[in-house]
């Protein structure tokens, strides 16, 4: 059986919810952060020497890294679901925002939290991360004009991969205050308030959620 290995607070999260999606029979691990330094643990260590989540373990094999696992468990189970056909608009769309989601997009994000945690407020890093908020949010919400999803009206892998992303911007998938201009993005929004009515979603975060504090 396909076996998750998941910790609260990450990436992770987009896994869980792929299974879901997928109705993929699966083993949910669930690794504690040390509450000091905010770690994975040694178990997760155990696992990948990198101790980073999503990891996956799957008739013999061990995965690492979003997109990967996305990819390997949408070839291995998706039996055409959830991924356009090779050589349309809507699989070269599909790729795209695959690659976007972890890379030009997460750049805003990650600063801004980076900034946050750091109780930085250095004028010229504040000043381009709100530059590059503007031209990706700008890139997102014309890309929703007039279709539900990233690559067309159905969702695809690229919207687990790239839901995540935005959820950090909007303080969701990790509840920390941000600086994105999400109120100025009614598609964006949207698009966030879509994904999360759906029931696999619904089910994952639940599965997911951080342990209550005692």
């Amino acid at each position: 059986m396909l076996r998750i290995h998941h910790l609260a607070l990450s990436r992770s999260d987009r896994i869980v919810w792929l299974a879901e999606e997928l109705g993929i029979p699966y083993e949910l691990v669930t690794h504690l952060r040390d509450p000091e330094s905010f770690r994975a643990p040694p178990s997760l260590f155990a696992v990948t020497p990198l101790g980073k989540a999503p990891a996956i373990e799957d008739d013999g094999n061990t995965v690492i890294e979003s997109a990967l696992i996305c990819d390997y468990l949408v070839e291995q189970y998706g039996n055409g679901r959830l991924r356009p056909a090779a050589g349309t608009a809507e699989r070269r769309a599909h790729d795209y925002w695959m690659h976007c989601s972890e890379s030009t997009l997460m750049v805003p994000v990650l600063l801004d939290l980076l900034t946050t945690l750091t109780q930085s407020e250095a004028p010229a890093l504040r000043a381009f991360a709100a530059a590059e908020y503007k031209t990706m949010f700008d890139h997102v919400e014309r890309t929703l004009d007039g279709r539900d999803y990233l690559a067309g009206d159905a969702l695809t892998v690229a919207d687990v991969m790239t839901y995540y992303t935005l959820a950090m911007a909007a303080g969701t998938a990790i509840p920390m205050p941000t600086h994105a201009p999400l109120a100025d993005y009614p598609r964006i929004r949207a698009y966030l308030a879509r994904i999360e009515q759906r029931p696999a979603w619904k089910k994952a975060a639940a599965l997911c959620a951080p342990p209550a504090a005692a």
